[in-house]
């Protein structure tokens, strides 16, 4: 689904201008952003939860020449899907108050 998409969907769903529906994608993109990029986690109800990882320096092997690379230490963002979400995705009955 493209971001165009998503636009569209979500101002039909929510009865919203295409243009309110734009910016409040957007300012939603950019709270969730930031929040990761301090370290916090976003926890969005019956959906899941996003927050960063820190990934260990490591060395790999290159399959081809056989030869180490030392890849650095960095961030990684992480998703832990809400076990509802995991359900319906799985064509699971969603049971409990929605």
């Amino acid at each position: 689904m493209t971001n165009k998409e998503i636009i569209q969907s979500v101002s039909q769903k929510a009865a919203l201008t295409k243009q309110a529906t734009e910016q409040l994608l957007h300012a939603t993109v950019q709270i969730i952003t930031g929040t990761l990029r301090e370290g916090g986690d976003v926890k969005i109800q019956h959906f899941g939860t996003l927050g960063v990882s820190e990934r260990k320096a490591r060395t790999v092997t290159n399959p081809r020449n056989g030869k180490k690379t030392q890849v650095p230490a960095k961030q990684v963002w992480t998703f832990k899907p809400n076990p509802r979400m995991k359900d319906a995705v799985n064509g699971q009955s969603v049971t409990g108050k929605q």
